[in-house]
């Protein structure tokens, strides 16, 4: 008896530090708030009870037990209320929804905060703390009661695209530097916007970066040397294309500079910009990147202000996509790209993908209502299903000259999505101009 006793603690045991560190990943890896306190309340509950249990039967004594379970008892009480009072208040104050909570259940129900109701007022949009409201929030930031009446009319509320002023320019390298900076400056033209072209991110002092066996010092310095000629060279070579093209537009105002210091130094060098202009296919120290880890990318998961990749300059914008699927930040899609005044007279379609996962479907319907309410032209496109054919999607994106994505690739996001094709590469490596807001 005193074997099996034991055998049920050690399993006891073992099944509660597996609930807590699920939970644990869940808190680390979920996309909002509400789902990060769903698993916060998994390990105060099941997770910390069956500890205690496992715990109360491995001393076996009565007191043990008993104790154990008036504190499981104790905890069933009162951390489900707990979690419901921490949840109703995150919700009410305007805490954001994930991308796949974004059909919500309480609206009409709830008096929910709202942060941002105006999208791009004269000045730019603020929240309370001053900074720009970003990622999930976006759809939650847009209540009906602010769209205009009649938007063939004109009738606004405040919806006029906040102008470019100053846009940042990554000059990385790469076959696509060139088209990035005549992309600049032609956005720039209407508007009267500065061009800033920035040089040298990624180029930070060697540092100590722990032991090193014997000789090891010299090559870990031969090849930091190395990497950092190579880096310089490929700055140099567009920053020239940079002037060429800035000549060829005296009316807009274009400066350089070169500042090497670590890439994670690059974000704050985004204060105060309205676009940031990315080169597609490079990495932050100007070599040839995968698609989740290009500079692209890593500076719009900062979510400060959009960013544009640049693979070629189209003519003319025929056609914009919005790509939404199940993946976190496709909800604020619609709103990004409304903030940022990009293409305001391109016709919009939105594809979904995989529109049979949950709030996929819920998000379309919401992103459409949002954009016909500002007065855009909208049409929603048959879904893509998750095991699509590569050219088949290819064919589909033919007209289309700037896409709206949350990401360059789900590759990154889990087991089953890295071992599909990814429709957010097939859409960066075949549109022109990605937007990422």
């Amino acid at each position: 008896m005193i074997v099996v006793v034991e055998i049920l603690a050690a399993l006891l045991l073992i099944a509660g530090a597996a609930v807590v560190a699920l939970a644990a990943t869940g808190v680390a890896r979920l996309p909002d708030p509400f789902s990060r306190m769903h698993a916060a309340a998994k390990a105060g509950v099941a997770g910390a009870g069956l500890l205690l249990l496992g715990a109360g039967l491995a001393f076996g004594t009565t007191s043990a037990i008993l104790t154990t379970l008036v504190a499981v008892v104790f905890l069933v009480l009162t951390a489900p209320l707990a979690s419901h009072a921490l949840g109703r208040s995150a919700y009410v104050s305007g805490a954001p929804l994930g991308a796949a909570s974004e059909a919500d259940a309480l609206a009409g129900i709830l008096e929910r905060h709202v942060f941002d109701p105006k999208p791009a007022a004269p000045g730019g949009p603020r929240t309370p703390t001053g900074a720009r409201p970003r990622g999930d929030a976006g759809m939650s930031q847009f209540p009906k009661a602010m769209h205009p009446a009649n938007p063939a009319l004109g009738e606004r509320t405040g919806d006029t695209p906040l102008p470019l002023r100053r846009i940042l320019l990554c000059l990385l390298g790469g076959p696509a530097q060139r088209e990035a900076a005549a992309q600049a400056v032609e956005l720039a033209r209407p508007h009267g916007a500065t061009v800033l072209g920035l040089s040298g991110a990624g180029l930070e002092p060697r540092s100590w970066r722990g032991p090193l066996p014997i000789g090891g010092a010299y090559w870990a310095e031969w090849l930091a040397s190395r990497s950092r000629s190579q880096m310089r060279e490929a700055a140099a070579t567009a920053l020239a294309d940079f002037r060429e093209v800035a000549a060829a537009n005296p009316q807009v105002e274009t400066s350089a500079r070169h500042e090497e210091a670590a890439s994670e130094d690059l974000i704050r060098l985004l204060a105060g910009q309205d676009l940031v202009i990315v080169p597609a296919g490079v990495g932050p120290h100007g070599a040839e990147s995968e698609l989740g880890h290009e500079t692209a990318a890593a500076l719009a998961a900062a979510h400060i202000v959009p960013v544009l990749r640049v693979r070629s300059r189209p003519d003319a914008i025929r056609g914009v996509l919005l790509l939404v699927g199940s993946s976190p930040g496709c909800g604020a899609l619609a709103a990004g790209l409304l903030r940022s005044g990009l293409w305001a007279s391109a016709p919009i379609s939105i594809l979904p993908v995989g529109d049979d996962r949950r709030g996929v479907r819920e998000m379309v319907e919401a992103q459409a209502g949002l954009l016909r309410d500002h007065g855009r032209e909208v049409a929603v496109m048959a879904p893509v299903a998750l095991d699509f054919e590569v050219d088949e999607l290819r064919a589909r994106l033919d007209g289309f000259d700037a896409a709206v994505v949350s990401g360059l690739s789900t590759r990154y996001g889990g087991v089953f999505d890295s071992m599909r094709s990814c429709a957010f590469e097939t859409v960066a490596e075949t549109v022109p101009l990605v937007l990422l807001p």
